[in-house]
């Protein structure tokens, strides 16, 4: 009897928490109700979509809430509510021809207006993703402010670089998410860009929250989940350089307002651009004359499944898959010199014609409990990686080897992550905390060190390395409103790292005739590194609309193990690099939300860089050397200064040197050893400016139909790419349109990118002590897209 009371006492408390709610109708200026509008209380697993009539209902404790409401072809709006008894919530939402929508950002790890947020993020919305066709990563150059993309030959070979902060490594320096997986190393970027909800690029170190890798800041890319409203959508791009592209995706609700289901699928095909040259070469593999390099073919599938039990848990589910493959790769392949790839752009010179595969799969699940104040959250995410590779002309032939066959793919890498974590959910609390730990465990077979090197025929050099590494990290931020205007946050993180490295040296294995033979046994070393993470900021609030801030935080790179056998008395490992970031921002919304604009300065002390250097008379190992400052200016704005016209732009202006930096190398043409002095020299892959410019204009042609014609410049600034600076890349602009016209549920786009066929790099090696190979960009390409949605 007396368990029978207990549990009527608590059905009783738990009803009495829920007998609030908030309800009302979404209009629009006519007052006419919106149909499908999207009302999501932040920070917690409650929302709805609005019935024909545009009503809405939502049952929720007493407190106050942050509500974002949001429908298709309306400027959103964050608006805070405060619940008691029945409360009424009328929303009008205003065209997004007339009004900037209101955004939510999760730069923090949990849901926040951009404008009360104490980073540097540029949020990129579903609508702009469509309308500035990214499709890719590169297309982010220029739109984020001090962003630039590079890469060699393929997407999963990249460099991005914030602020100057990058490398071209195993470990980046720019951590990217997708859907709260984070992609540990280069080998695991490059997926495609496809129903896209929002990508946030944090500018400056984010190891705090986000740990490892995050020195120049963070990419996070979020897909669009299945909710109460059944909708999908088929597109079809065709364009030269024999581009084709198939794009589906459906959502529905399996349960009403408890089981969701949604879907993705994505097949890319385009010819590479590089015709291969083989004059002068004297001898080559047949019928390679003129053969087109870099072609590529991916398929892509992304599959969601979202259960909500109850008003307190929710569970999400998610797949990822990706296959892509080449039968004239361009994988790691680049022209001998600068001179070279400008006077012949679309020229490349092999005598092997050499192909690739890669397969990644990535799952997660996200479990969330949300209590009285406070949610819990545990992210369990693995990754699966497989890669193979034949014939690659480096100059040399390499192919991928593990064990059996040249060119087979190799055993995969497998990524297990998890992170727990809790967070405060009251919008209206003094404090507020994010505090949690990180697991992650890692084994690898990293593409360039497992392989092949072709001696003669049918003999070979056999290279091994396979690392095993994981870690653990504890992390807290906590925020405190010291006035109704002014809080004040500071975090700190402290990473555990242990690293593994079972490798062979040059010459200590051989494959003759399908047999290998091992000269030397493979050789085990091992590190362990630590880094703490501090951060410390400082928000006020000007006006509901407007803030000022000051920041402190701190970024690490990891360190590692240098898989090759050194002499006696060098050491195996290399450190963590540190990146320091000193940060002041202003943030805006002016009138009548038909204006914003963000400022930041900042300041960035990068210490002890990771950089090969000559260790033994021929030998190079990584060390930490020396460091750098940069220094800079970010400017963001968006205004819609009359109906129907929309701006954007953005500024990056960017200023670093290295500091201390002496590298040991080989003169080659007297072989001895020689000293290079690069301090004060220009920070690679910086360019002094990025300048953005988009104009786009909506021409309504009647209620259902409308033509839309956009115009976009961008102009990136002159830079180097080695640490000597003498591979330099000038200043370069391109100019990008598109003209939609929408029709009920179709859009037919047409769309140009690089009208002038500006040639640049999008690759240079960033050390001419060891050559000057680069690899040029793409040229003018054009298209169109039709989409049907529903």
């Amino acid at each position: 009897m007396k368990r029978i009371i207990i549990f009527i006492f608590n059905i009783l408390i738990v009803s009495g928490l829920y007998a609030q709610s908030i309800k009302g109708i979404i209009k629009n200026q006519a007052g006419e109700g919106i149909s499908g509008a999207s009302v999501a209380v932040l920070n917690t697993s409650k929302g709805i979509v609005s019935d024909k009539s545009g009503s809405f209902e939502i049952a929720l404790p007493k407190g106050k809430y942050d509500v974002s409401v949001s429908a298709v072809g309306y400027a959103s709006k964050i608006e805070r509510v405060d619940v008691s008894g029945q409360t009424t919530f009328n929303v009008e939402l205003i065209e997004s021809s007339e009004e900037l929508s209101e955004v939510v950002v999760t730069a923090q790890k949990t849901e926040q207006n951009l404008l009360n947020t104490p980073i540097a993020v540029s949020s990129i919305s579903a609508k702009k993703v469509e309308e500035a066709r990214i499709w890719e990563l590169a297309n982010l150059t220029a739109i984020v402010p001090n962003y630039l993309y590079s890469e060699l030959g393929v997407a999963f070979q990249q460099i991005q670089s914030i602020r100057g902060v990058q490398v071209f490594s195993e470990n980046p320096a720019v951590a990217t998410y997708i859907d709260d997986v984070n992609a540990l190393d280069i080998i695991g970027g490059g997926f495609q860009m496809a129903d896209i909800e929002r990508i946030e690029v944090l500018r400056g170190p984010q190891g705090t929250l986000f740990g490892r890798n995050a020195m120049g800041g963070v990419v996070n890319i979020i897909t669009k989940k299945p909710n109460n409203r059944t909708s999908g959508f088929a597109e079809v791009s065709v364009g030269n350089l024999g581009l084709q592209r198939y794009n589906v995706g459906y959502k529905t609700p399996l349960v009403k307002d408890k089981l969701f289901f949604g879907v993705n699928a994505l097949y890319t095909k385009r010819d590479g651009f590089l015709k291969n040259d083989t004059t002068g070469f004297g001898k080559t593999a047949t019928n390679i004359q003129g053969v087109t390099v870099g072609n590529e073919e991916s398929i892509y599938g992304n599959a969601y499944l979202r259960w909500f039990p109850s008003a307190k848990f929710s569970a999400t589910l998610n797949l990822k898959a990706q296959t892509d493959k080449s039968d004239a790769t361009g994988f790691m392949l680049s022209v001998p010199n600068e001179k070279l790839a400008f006077a012949n752009p679309d020229k490349i010179y092999l005598t092997r014609i050499g192909n690739h595969q890669r397969n990644i799969v990535n799952t997660s699940l996200n479990l969330k409990y949300y209590g009285s104040g406070y949610t819990l959250t545990s992210i369990s995410a693995t990754q699966n990686i497989g890669m193979a590779y034949k014939n690659i002309d480096f100059p040399g032939y390499y192919s991928s080897f593990f064990d059996k066959e040249v060119g087979e793919m190799l055993p995969p890498q497998t990524v297990f992550t998890q992170e727990f974590r809790i967070n405060s959910n009251k919008s209206d609390s003094k404090l507020n905390y994010s505090a949690g730990i990180f697991y992650f465990n890692q084994t690898g077979y990293e593409p360039t060190t497992n392989l092949v090197y072709e001696l003669a025929p049918d003999m070979y050099s056999v290279f091994r390395n396979k690392s095993v590494n994981n870690g653990l990290a504890i992390f807290g931020q906590v925020g405190y409103k010291i006035t109704k205007s002014l809080e004040l946050t500071a975090g700190l993180r402290y990473d555990n790292e242990n690293r593994k490295a079972i490798f062979n040296g040059f010459g200590d294995a051989m494959l003759m005739g399908g047999v290998v033979t091992n000269l030397k046994p493979d050789t085990t070393a091992s590190g362990k590194y630590t880094a703490i993470s501090p951060k410390f900021a400082l928000n006020y609030l000007i006006s509901s609309k407007s803030s000022i801030y000051a920041s402190y935080t701190r970024g690490f790179r990891a360190g590692g193990v240098n898989a090759s056998r050194l002499p006696k008395g060098v050491s195996q490992t290399f450190d963590p690099e540190f990146s320091d970031n000193f940060e002041v921002g202003f943030k805006a919304s002016g009138m009548e939300n038909k204006l914003r604009v963000g400022l930041t300065a900042f300041l960035i002390n990068w210490q002890g860089l990771q950089t090969f250097n000559l260790v033994a008379p021929f030998t190079y190992a990584r060390e930490n050397l020396g460091d750098v400052q940069t220094k800079g200016i970010e400017f963001e704005g968006t205004i819609i200064p009359v109906k129907n016209l929309e701006l954007d732009a953005s500024l990056g202006l960017n200023s670093g040197k290295y500091q201390d930096f002496t590298l040991t190398r080989v003169n080659f043409a007297t072989f001895a050893e020689e000293k290079v002095n690069v301090s004060d020299k220009k920070l690679t892959n910086a360019p002094n400016h990025t300048f953005f410019l988009a104009a786009q204009y909506g021409i309504p042609l009647t209620k259902t139909a409308k033509l839309s014609l956009r115009g976009e410049y961008r102009s990136v600034g002159k830079f180097y790419t080695d640490l000597q600076n003498t591979l330099e890349q000038p200043s370069y602009s391109l100019i990008n349109t598109r003209v939609n016209l929408q029709v009920t549920k179709f859009n037919l786009a047409f769309w140009v990118q690089n009208i002038g066929n500006t040639r640049y790099l999008i690759y240079g090696t960033g050390d001419t002590s060891f050559g000057r190979s680069v690899r040029m960009a793409s040229p003018r390409t054009l298209g169109a897209t039709l989409t049907y949605n529903f």
